[in-house]
């Protein structure tokens, strides 16, 4: 009796395939095959940019066990195991081709393995690339939202707080609300005077005691230096990381 493994992952895309639809296939697809399914491995609302997928991971072990007890891995499509090329590329040929492992895709017909592994690559790259522009939509929503005033993500800054509020828009029935911010009346004021303290040249230690912010961790305040400049009004928070990547 052939036996057969199921990877299943769905994303943050509100319009991604789910697991339990994806299951359904398979398990048709298996039948189809004369192969019953003894295991699966689940990723739900995770990216498909990186390995870090405890799902993921936990079928990569698996195949390394020799005493797995299949030796099959049906997937739904090429984006269900990466839209990164190298990621697809190291597990099916270090970790699957190595032990005797090869992996189904619904969304490729039978063909001859030439042939396939042209298909493949060229589904591959088109994962890659809906990454990819994906990402460039969602930087350019960010960027927009910015300019309007909303928070693009993320929690309140020391010396703010988050506010929701109704953008007069509404999605699947529901009213639409995005975050903005607002001074916090509590820190707001030490902030203030912990960057003023050190634009006069005070160290560290002498502008945390004296803006009362003394129970704050330097690496908060260290923090709230590298955003001096957003602080001062501008509206992009951690301008550093883009710096340093």
């Amino acid at each position: 009796m052939k036996r057969a493994a199921l990877y299943l992952r769905s994303s943050k895309d509100r319009n991604d395939v789910s697991p339990d639809a994806q299951r359904r296939a398979l398990v048709e697809l298996a039948a189809s095959r004369g192969e019953t399914v003894v295991a699966e491995f689940v990723d739900s609302v995770e990216s498909g940019k990186d390995k870090d997928r405890p799902g993921f991971q936990a079928l990569i072990r698996a195949i390394h066990n020799p005493r797995r007890g299949w030796d099959t891995v049906l997937m739904y499509d090429t984006a269900r195991l990466s839209r990164r090329r190298e990621i697809s590329i190291i597990f099916e040929e270090t970790d699957c081709r190595r032990n005797g492992v090869r992996v189904v895709y619904r969304s490729l017909p039978e063909m001859p393995a030439l042939s396939e592994l042209l298909l493949k690559s060229m589904m591959q790259a088109m994962d890659e690339y809906h990454s990819i522009s994906s990402r460039e939509r969602g930087l350019a929503g960010m960027a927009e939202n910015v300019r309007k005033g909303y928070r693009a993500g993320g929690k309140a800054p020391l010396g703010y707080l988050l506010k929701r509020v109704d953008t007069g828009a509404s999605r699947d029935g529901a009213a639409v609300t995005k975050s903005i911010l607002e001074p916090d009346p509590k820190t707001a004021k030490l902030v203030t005077a912990y960057l003023q303290a050190r634009a006069t040249g005070l160290s560290l230690a002498k502008a945390q005691e004296q803006s009362g912010l003394t129970r704050i961790p330097k690496t908060t305040l260290i923090g709230i230096e590298w955003n001096a400049l957003t602080y001062a009004g501008h509206t992009v928070w951690n301008v550093h990381a883009e710096m340093t990547e």
